[in-house]
This record gives structure tokens, C-alpha cells and sequence, in this order.
């Protein structure tokens, strides 16, 4: 017999909603990548790790919880530390790019990042589709 607060499958239950030193271990999965992966990549290969693996990381969670901005600040840290410096955390060259415009759309002149703040809403809105259009799955039946 277990207590409460555990994890599940790697996300943090317990009956309150999760704190920033719940989701550490993503970050710090996110961080540990960063040092693996940028070292001898070019801009593009730093880019296509940048979509890839810093966005996948945390859509785990994403589609569960709601993140806290200080937890997605943290990881959109990283994302800009692999694209514009690689590997070298403490690199202080300044960005090539806003931010924004780099989470834009490539047709809109964007690198296509994805914005982790309107990605996790829109994960969650998914649930609120099911419940509303009373989908045939057990957990809306529940509620």
C-alpha cells in the first residue's frame, strides 16, 4: 500500500495540484539532453533537436497537467540555449532572434518552434472537447 504524493508513470499524482519540484526531474531531463546532444551540431541540426526532443520532453506532462510558468521558462531556457549557443550552458553571446519571432510559423517567417504555453492549452482543451461532445470513454462517464 502507497501514499500520497507518488508518481504514476512518471507524472507526479498527489491531491493537491503539482508544485514546481514536482515536474524538477523533466527538467532536469531536459537539461542533462542539452549537454548530450548540441555539442557538434549545426544551426539546423540544433534546430531540428530543438523541435524534436526539447518539445517532446515535457508533452508528456503537457497533456496532463497544467505547467507552471517558471517550469516552462526553465525549459524554453534550454530550447534557446541549444539553438542559439549548443552545448555550452554558460555561453553569453547574445541570440541571433526575439523569441517570439522564432516560435512563429515558418510561413510567417518563424523557425516553427512551438510555443509551449499555447501548445499545454490546447492539450488541455482536448479534454474538455471529449467531456462536452460526451465521448464514449470511461473517465467521461465518471465525471
Amino acid at each position: 500500500m502507497g501514499s500520497l504524493p507518488c508518481t504514476y508513470l512518471g507524472l507526479p499524482l498527489g491531491l493537491t495540484k503539482p508544485k514546481v519540484v514536482d515536474f524538477l526531474p523533466m527538467v532536469n531531463k531536459c537539461e542533462k539532453r542539452l549537454l548530450y546532444t548540441s555539442a557538434f551540431l549545426s544551426q539546423a541540426g540544433r534546430l531540428q533537436v530543438t523541435n524534436a526532443i526539447f518539445t517532446a520532453l515535457p508533452m508528456y506532462f503537457m497533456c496532463t497537467f497544467s505547467l507552471h510558468k517558471t517550469v516552462i521558462k526553465q525549459i524554453d531556457k534550454f530550447r534557446k540555449h541549444c539553438l542559439w549557443r549548443g552545448a555550452d550552458i554558460n555561453a553569453k553571446s547574445p541570440p541571433k532572434a526575439a523569441w517570439e519571432l522564432v516560435c512563429l510559423p515558418k510561413a510567417e517567417g518563424g523557425l516553427g518552434v512551438l510555443n509551449l504555453r499555447t501548445q499545454n492549452e490546447a492539450l488541455l482543451l482536448k479534454f474538455l472537447h471529449k467531456f462536452f461532445n460526451r465521448e464514449d470513454i470511461p473517465w467521461v462517464h465518471l465525471v
